[in-house]
This record gives structure tokens, C-alpha cells and sequence, in this order.
């Protein structure tokens, strides 16, 4: 008779399942950076919604697609390079501005996402100042952008050009912290379609024309 022999048993490896508690982990951990990169570079990228204002420390509220209408229905820029269309004439605007010792005004200007303007204003004594827009869609009712800002001594003028990163309104906030009048002169001109001036919170209209 042939004896049968009985083959050893081979041990098949164990495979861990990772626990529920790791599971809930790993994805809550997926979920936090999403919202992160939702907030940080894609909201400010694609919509122009920087409310942790990363867009504009990284230069991303620029890359904001507006489409081709905004909600007037006017044609938005158009940019190529280093040259950007525009649908219409450009605009002028000068004002003279008297403030009186404690006092604040607030000029802005209606500009489409990518339009741009230079300015340059003139007091006859440092003026505190905030160069800032507020877009015509915003995320909340106070939200507003600050371009730039001196509270702090102020200055007697400042030169320069802007391009709109949103569509909305942009413009300067004087005033006067000094103990005599000071008079400022603005002369802007740009790619606006409307003005206004606020003082003691009530808006009123400036007159703009089309550049001769």
C-alpha cells in the first residue's frame, strides 16, 4: 500500500482593514484642504472673490474670467498681451476739492473689470488717503479692496495708472487730519462710464466727458 501524505498548510498574509476612525480621518483631512483651495486660489482666480484677500497676495484676482457681457450688458475689455480693447472713448474728469479741518470726501469712478485709467492728485498739505474699490457683485455688503493706504502721515499728491481687477467702482477716500483747509486737486483719465462723489455718506454724480 502507498502511503498518503498530507500536504502543510500554507497560511494565506492576513490584510488589515483600515478602521472607520481613519476612514472619517483621511477624508475630513481631503475635505479641509479642498475648502482651503477653494478659498486661497480658486474663488479668487475664477470669480474674483478674494475673502481671505491670499488672491491678492498672490496675484491671482487678475486671472478672474468675467465672461463677455457684465451684468449691464456692455462688452468687457478685451486683453491680448499687452494690449487690451476697449468698447468705447475714453473718459476725463477734474475736480477741486476743499476739506475743511476734520473733514472726509470719497470719489469714485464705475470701471469694467480690465479697463484702466492714470491719475494724479495735488493738496496743498498731506491729506490721510485710501486708494480702494468695491465690486459691483461682492461676496458681502462691506466687502471692499484696498489698493493703497496712508493713515498715518499722509501725503500732498500722488501719480499713477490703474487697471481694474473687477468691474465696480474705484476711486480715493481723503481727509483732512490737519488744523487749516486743504484744497485737492484730481485729474483722472480712463476707461469709466460714470462718477460719483460722497460726502457725509450721500452720493452724488459727476460730470465726466469723453475725451476731445
Amino acid at each position: 500500500m502507498i502511503e498518503e501524505k498530507s500536504l502543510p498548510a500554507v497560511e494565506t498574509p492576513s490584510k488589515s482593514t483600515p478602521s472607520k476612525r481613519a476612514i472619517l480621518k483621511a477624508t475630513g483631512i481631503a475635505l479641509a484642504v479642498a475648502v482651503l483651495i477653494l478659498f486661497t486660489t480658486v474663488l479668487p482666480a475664477e470669480y474674483g472673490i478674494d475673502p481671505l484677500r491670499t488672491g491678492a497676495a498672490l496675484g491671482l484676482l487678475g486671472l478672474s474670467k468675467a465672461g463677455d457681457t457684465n451684468a449691464g450688458g456692455r462688452a468687457t475689455p478685451a486683453q491680448t498681451g499687452i494690449y487690451t480693447a476697449q468698447p468705447s472713448t475714453y473718459k476725463v474728469d477734474s475736480e477741486d476739492l476743499t476739506l475743511l479741518p476734520g473733514e472726509g470726501v470719497e470719489i469714485k469712478y464705475h470701471m469694467l473689470k480690465g479697463a484702466g485709467m492714470v491719475y494724479a492728485w495735488k493738496a496743498t498739505a498731506n491729506v490721510q488717503f485710501e486708494f480702494h474699490g468695491e465690486p459691483d457683485q461682492k461676496p458681502r455688503p462691506d466687502y471692499f479692496e484696498s489698493y493703497l493706504l496712508d493713515d498715518k502721515g499722509g501725503q500732498d499728491h500722488s501719480y499713477g495708472s490703474f487697471t481694474a481687477p473687477t468691474t465696480g467702482i474705484h476711486g480715493w477716500f481723503w481727509e483732512n487730519k490737519g488744523k487749516k483747509d486743504v484744497t485737492i486737486h484730481l485729474s483722472v483719465a480712463g476707461f469709466f462710464d460714470s462718477a460719483k462723489m460722497y460726502s457725509d455718506g450721500s452720493p452724488s454724480d459727476l460730470t465726466i466727458e469723453d475725451a476731445k
